[in-house]
């Protein structure tokens, strides 16, 4: 498992630092020295997320492992790497909300704006308390589709106070890419849990007192 999330992240590491740079081109050509800085906006996150799935199920192919259970082990990760990243996008203004007088808005460019970034990073605090409480060991595609549900639903409720935020249609395309993840992982979670679990007794729980019939006994011969 650890060669698989080393291998994956730097994958994702590598490729989301030089999206950034090819995509900010002009900037690094003018100060070549900002390749090397390692604040959290000089990294791009969907393909560095894109790039590190790839590294990494192609480790899991070579390495005949099963994509699933090695999913399940990367999901608190891959959460907590959401809550940091968003606290980063707040302190770098990379995420910006709608303008609001509620208590909890905060000051950002001397204008009360909704924390969008913030409001991601509790929400997926919480997810991945979610999924923690919820662990089972004899299902780990459950904690795979928990995972997935509750990112799915932390962005459909958070970016919709998101300003200048990417449009599909009418709708945000974060909330549209969120609420189709939350609907695959919710049928994905029914289909789960109405399939029968196996259970293997431990050799402890194995009752002992009654013989093995099938096992043939000793036989005895009658005198002639």
């Amino acid at each position: 498992m650890w060669n698989t999330g080393l291998l994956a992240l730097l994958a994702g590491v590598i490729v989301a630092r030089l999206w950034n740079v090819f995509q900010f081109w002009y900037v690094y050509a003018a100060e070549p020295l900002l390749v090397f800085s390692l604040r959290p906006s000089g990294y791009a996150f969907w393909p560095g997320l894109i790039a590190a799935l790839i590294g990494g199920y192609a480790y899991l192919l070579r390495s005949a492992l099963h994509p699933i259970v090695m999913a399940a082990a990367f999901t608190p990760g891959v959460l907590a790497a959401g809550v940091l990243l968003n606290v980063g996008d707040y302190l770098t203004g990379v995420l910006t909300g709608l303008p609001s007088d509620m208590p909890w808005s905060l000051p950002y460019f001397g204008e009360m704006l909704h924390p969008v970034a913030l409001y991601r990073a509790a929400g997926l605090i919480v997810v991945l308390l979610v999924v923690w409480w919820r662990l089972d060991r004899t299902r780990p595609q459950r904690t795979l589709y928990l995972g997935g549900l509750g990112w799915g639903l932390v962005h459909l409720i958070a970016d919709g106070f998101a300003a200048n935020a990417p449009i599909t249609g009418s709708f945000r395309t974060s909330q549209v890419i969120g609420l189709v993840l939350a609907l695959v992982c919710t049928v994905l979670l029914a289909r789960d849990k109405s399939k029968p679990t196996i259970v293997t007794p431990e050799p402890s729980q194995l009752d002992l007192s009654q013989p093995d019939l099938s096992q043939p006994g000793p036989t005895t011969s009658s005198p002639a």
